[in-house]
């Protein structure tokens, strides 16, 4: 179907529903709204005025108690919408997680503990999985021969190519 502009949203809205008898005036709702304008009440599928009721937290009642009737009250919430689904273990993709919404508090700890690695007699020797995370840190001695350990003591070496 063909549409000017954006394709139309539709939305599912969280009903609550009561049976009338012609004496109850107060009705428990499944969330207490913020006002009176985040719903609209039908009664007998006719609109009510917000001055027709009054809410306190999740109680709504009416000024006059509505007629006797099976699911003859009806209560719209227009903020709540439908109830949030939490999504099951291993349900959410890469695709699905917004950029840096991965914190290091999310991330599980590794066996590499913080620190430097390296030094004037140790090297670091490293790890790191297929994905780049670093899996293995640890510093590894340097065993440099006594007639090498002075700067000026590291034999030159001429190297010729093509000869």
């Amino acid at each position: 179907m063909s549409y000017l502009g954006n394709q139309p949203r539709t939305a599912t809205f969280a009903i609550d529903t009561f049976n009338g008898d012609g004496g109850t005036l107060n009705f428990t709702l499944r969330e207490a709204p913020v006002s009176v304008s985040s719903i609209l009440v039908f009664v007998g599928g006719v609109r009510q005025a917000t001055d027709t009721y009054t809410l306190s937290g999740a109680t709504l009642s009416f000024t006059e108690a509505p007629p006797t009737g099976t699911n003859n009250i009806q209560v719209l919430f227009l903020g709540l919408g439908a109830s949030a689904t939490v999504p099951s273990d291993l349900s959410v993709s890469t695709i699905k997680i917004q950029n840096r919404a991965v914190t290091a508090d999310k991330l599980a700890n590794t066996a590499v503990s913080a620190g430097n690695y390296g030094s004037a007699t140790q090297i670091p020797s490293i790890t790191i999985d297929a994905q780049g995370r670093l899996t293995y840190a640890a510093n590894v001695a340097v065993s440099i021969p006594t007639q090498y350990e002075t700067a000026n003591a590291i034999p030159s070496m001429l190297m010729l190519s093509g000869m």
